[in-house]
């Protein structure tokens, strides 16, 4: 008899989880639970950092595309103080120096000297006036189609032509500018801009409209 009380009671201790037993399980639980809430919230700031990244892009653009407005009513274009209609090929060779290159280009109306290392290129007509500048600036390689359709609208000028497609926008009563994309995506980013000044394009003796539209 005391045998068979001393095999029960063993058998109902064996059965019957310890007290550190059952605490490691509850340990284990909670470190699991804990493990997950902090790879949950480790999750939120990389979102975050994304968003914070992506608006602070489209700050940076539109503060560009701002500025582009601003000084084409001037004339200008960005990093560059030589305006259209008032500066002449001898004004900027003053102060640059002699171009990289220059090229006569009979479907722009003008001859058009390049400075390489400003990213900048002057159009100017038979008379030596400026008429066009344009900026290769790097800055401007962030900016897309959609970019500047939502920053201007819907442009008053919108052609394609040997594998570009050129939106321009008038800017007061005597300016424009063109914006020049030349990869064929449907949101393509940016290649070049300009400024134009239609009328210095202009040819009264032959009766030539120029550049406008």
């Amino acid at each position: 008899m005391t045998l068979f009380i001393t095999i029960m009671a063993g058998c109902s201790n064996s059965s019957k989880p310890s007290g550190d037993a059952a605490n490691d399980g509850k340990n284990s639980s909670e470190t699991s639970e804990s493990s997950e809430d902090k790879n949950s919230k480790s999750d939120a700031p990389s979102e975050n950092s994304n968003v914070e990244t992506s608006n602070t892009e489209n700050n940076e653009q539109k503060a560009v595309l701002d500025n582009i407005k601003k000084l084409s009513e001037e004339g200008k274009i960005i990093n560059c103080d030589f305006p259209v209609k008032t500066s002449t090929l001898q004004d900027i060779e003053k102060k640059w120096g002699k171009a990289d290159k220059s090229d006569w280009v009979g479907e722009a109306k003008g001859n058009y000297a390049t400075y390489s290392s400003r990213n900048v290129v002057f159009g100017t007509n038979k008379g030596d006036q400026v008429f066009e500048v344009r900026s290769f600036d790097s800055q401007l390689k962030q900016i897309s189609l959609s970019d500047v359709k939502d920053f201007f609208g819907q442009p008053d000028h919108d052609v394609t032509s040997n594998g570009e497609r050129i939106i321009g926008y008038k800017s007061g009563s005597e300016f424009k500018i063109l914006f020049v994309f030349k990869d064929s995506g449907n949101d393509p980013k940016l290649d070049h801009y300009s400024v134009l000044y239609p009328s210095g394009t202009k040819n009264n003796m032959s009766g030539d409209k120029g550049r406008e539209w």
